[in-house]
């Protein structure tokens, strides 16, 4: 029991907070490019919805009876 009171030398403590660091550091980095890519996919996936949206109200409506 009296090992349990015994504080961590503190080269361990360095070594967790530097692996910590370093994890939180890749953490953040993945998900700001995550976000960064799924917000360009959006704009562009948007921009392609819109042209299509505005192509399909130049053209003419297709006679009845025709199929399409």
């Amino acid at each position: 029991m009296a090992h349990a009171l015994v504080p961590m030398a503190p080269a361990t403590d360095a070594a967790f907070f530097a692996i910590f660091g370093i994890f939180v550091v890749a953490m953040v980095t993945l998900i700001v490019l995550v976000i960064v890519w799924a917000v360009r996919h959006d704009l562009a996936g948007r921009e392609a919805w819109r042209q299509r949206q505005q192509s399909s109200a130049r053209r003419p409506p297709s006679p009845p009876g025709t199929g399409s």
